[in-house]
């Protein structure tokens, strides 16, 4: 009966020993329960701002790709009325030179309200970039569009 008597004691202290140290632990855990709450809240708002991120990278991807077609679109056909205007004007021409300019003029100012609409919606409020883009000497429009080579 003393054996087991030492023995029932010892596991009893033993029993004892493992019930504060679960008590310790849990009272380390509720301690750490509400910065466990902060940093989870945190980890979903995260969470969320990297699919709404993921989503407009996306949403710019699909512009950009329409964009790029859009712009090799514009420089092929850029390229055929380049060809149309070498297949009428013979590089010899003695004034080949100036409708050369004239051409390059009249296309620059087709891409210019494009440019200038860009401006508008980039907040460029005063205008001022849209007026430094034009050269000085092109103001006399109405004499350009007389000529007819």
């Amino acid at each position: 009966m003393q054996k087991e008597k030492y023995r029932l004691e010892s596991d009893l202290k033993s029993a004892e020993l493992k019930l504060l140290l679960l008590f310790e632990e849990l009272i380390l855990l509720k301690s750490m329960q509400p910065e466990d709450m902060r940093l989870s809240n945190e980890l979903k708002k995260c969470t969320e701002q990297k699919g709404f991120i993921i989503k407009e990278i996306q949403d710019i991807s699909r512009k950009l790709i329409a964009k790029r077609a859009e712009v090799e679109d514009i420089k092929d056909e850029e390229a055929k009325l380049l060809s149309q205007f070498h297949d009428l004007v013979d590089t010899n021409h003695e004034n080949y030179d100036q409708i050369l300019a004239f051409y390059e003029k009249i296309t620059k100012k087709r891409r210019r309200p494009d440019k200038l609409k860009q401006d508008d919606a980039d907040g460029d409020e005063d205008g001022e970039e849209a007026e430094e883009e034009e050269p000085e000497g092109e103001d006399d429009d109405d004499d350009d569009e007389n000529f007819n080579p």
